[in-house]
């Protein structure tokens, strides 16, 4: 089982064609196709179905796939940590943040980290635990910067605490309980999640839990933090919970308002996650060094 098959798998995949992966890769359309037989030979299974539309993967293909996308990586990841041992400083640094961060301390980190290091790629996407697991596992994502309930954490994933993330109400300024004092005011209010239930969009079911106030009335969940300040702002008595430093720089704050509760709300513990078995490069670690200076 060749390397290069394993990386025609996901290109593959990538471009959901073999004329395309083929093209991408530098190869023959005919060449690559006989490769892909090959390797069907040699596991004895159908990996590819072809159809006017482009090429999914048998349940065999998605099988292997896996391994694949991990062995590749792999691979890129060894290449890249010998040379930067060797003091070439290339290669790419893949990550997944929370917005929060990304508003908060990741700009700080990755200017210095940059200015050492100009020839290394950098790629930074949105995601949270656990919605970015089955990438951090396939070698997808060097590491995440997460809120993450350590409880939850996968048996396979290690989560290193990085600070906790101030939580506040929000809510629209006309809402008739925009300066309520006491979680008890809201039990009758209707609320916009922003992740799923003990996700971190998700801490006022926490907090209404703690109060002894049951569950919270959830009208609507919205996993996008871009639209989620213009959706309260535009509802008739909606409200939500944010990190604070995405309510502070939200475009909505002439509509919008913190509610001053002063019962505690849960604070979600920022860290950062990866696969406990995948070593990360030279690289990674020195720009994962700068966040940890800016998160103390």
């Amino acid at each position: 089982m060749k390397l290069s098959t394993l990386q025609a798998l996901v290109t593959i995949e990538t471009h959901g064609s073999i004329r395309a992966a083929a093209q991408q890769m530098h190869l023959t359309q005919p060449a690559l196709t006989a490769a892909i037989q090959q390797i069907e030979e040699e596991l004895q299974a159908p990996l590819l179905v072809r159809s006017k539309q482009g090429v999914t993967f048998t349940r065999f293909g998605q099988a292997l796939l896996k391994h694949a996308k991990l062995m590749v990586t792999q691979s890129q990841r060894a290449t890249e940590e010998v040379a930067q041992m060797r003091g070439l400083w290339q290669g790419t640094v893949k990550l997944a943040t929370s917005p929060a961060i990304g508003l908060g301390l990741l700009p700080q980190a990755l200017r210095q980290f940059k200015q050492q290091h100009p020839q290394v790629v950098v790629h930074c996407r949105d995601g949270l635990y656990p919605g970015i697991a089955p990438l951090l596992r396939d070698g997808t994502l060097d590491f995440a910067m997460t809120p993450v309930h350590r409880l939850d954490l996968e048996a396979d994933l290690v989560a290193e605490p990085l600070y906790s993330s101030p939580i506040v109400i929000v809510a629209q300024r006309s809402h008739p309980l925009s300066r309520a004092r006491r979680l008890a005011e809201l039990i009758d209010c209707e609320w916009v999640l922003s992740s799923p239930s003990r996700g971190p969009g998700a801490v006022i079911e926490e907090a209404f839990e703690q109060a002894g106030l049951g569950r919270p009335r959830t009208g609507m969940l919205c996993e996008s933090f871009l639209a989620l300040p213009a959706i309260v702002a535009a509802s008739d008595g909606w409200m939500t919970t944010m990190p604070r430093i995405l309510f502070e720089h939200c475009p909505f704050q002439e509509q919008l308002c913190a509610v001053p509760v002063q019962d505690a709300l849960p604070h979600p513990m920022i860290c950062t996650v990866r696969r406990h078995d995948m070593p990360l490069t030279p690289a990674a670690m020195q720009l994962l060094g700068w966040i940890r200076h800016y998160a103390t």
